[in-house]
């Protein structure tokens, strides 16, 4: 009897295969073929921001799996969307979920127990997925994971030494965990990873404006010289722009207006 996991990964890649040899076809006929979308897995995917990037992906032709423990929270209806029951702190969990797979999105949030830094699920989860790339090895996918705009520097200082959140507090534990998530990727080696984060927060119901900005480890201003914030619209075009062409693996990038 095949397990879950593997109807998962047969499914995926038979629909992989379907693409591919429509594009083949496509090809011999004489007509412009299109291109093949990635295979996509979204963590967070019912979260405010994951659920855009899904399906901002999902308009572009991608695959795409989203990942919940509790997978009847994804309610998506789209040929190429699969749910699937998963943890994003478990190491087999995740090694079940993304073989085969082209990109891994990690949109969570979580603050764990006495809310410290190490406990939270953006430092667990980045941890989780260099075990499991090491795992997988070249063909581990590439990893682009939601970061914090509190790690980034403002005239050179970086912006958590200058915020008073007390320590022992959610706040402080989120922060902290989000630097810990990126000092985690910059420590790792043989990871395709790239880190994005907002450079002044997000507008929630901000509309699709089409553009946006990107930066490095400084935050980016507006005209009036204040962080250039973002809309989760904006930003989740931001990530499926980064899955296409992949321009910022191995480092961290910033967007906003």
């Amino acid at each position: 009897m095949t397990s879950v996991p593997g109807l998962l990964a047969n499914h995926i890649a038979a629909r992989r295969l379907i693409s591919r040899l429509l594009a083949i076809g496509t090809f011999a006929a004489g007509m412009s073929s299109t291109a093949i979308g990635e295979t996509v897995v979204v963590y967070g995917a019912t979260g405010n921001i994951g659920a855009k990037i899904v399906t901002e992906a999902l308009d572009r032709g991608h695959e795409v799996i989203g990942v919940s423990r509790d997978p009847s929270r994804l309610t998506v209806t789209h040929p190429n969307f699969t749910a699937a029951q998963g943890d994003v702190n478990d190491l087999d969990s995740m090694l079940e979920t993304i073989a085969g797979t082209d990109v891994v999105v990690l949109s969570v949030r979580g603050y764990g127990p006495n809310n410290l830094p190490e406990e939270t699920t953006n430092n667990r989860s980045s941890l989780t997925f260099i075990e499991a790339a090491g795992r997988l090895g070249e063909e581990a996918p590439r990893a682009i994971h939601l970061g914090g705009g509190s790690t980034l520097n403002r005239n050179g200082e970086l912006l958590l030494e200058t915020r008073s959140a007390e320590e022992g507090t959610q706040q402080h534990g989120l922060a902290w965990g989000h630097w810990l998530t990126l000092q985690n990727y910059r420590a790792s080696e043989n990871v395709r990873w790239t880190v994005i984060t907002p450079s002044g927060g997000y507008i929630p119901d901000g509309e699709r404006t089409g553009t946006y900005r990107i930066g490095g480890d400084e935050v980016l201003v507006n005209r009036e010289g204040r962080p250039g914030r973002i809309s989760h619209l904006d930003f989740a075009m931001a990530v499926v722009d980064e899955i296409e062409r992949g321009q910022a693996v191995g480092r961290r990038i910033t967007v906003g207006y």
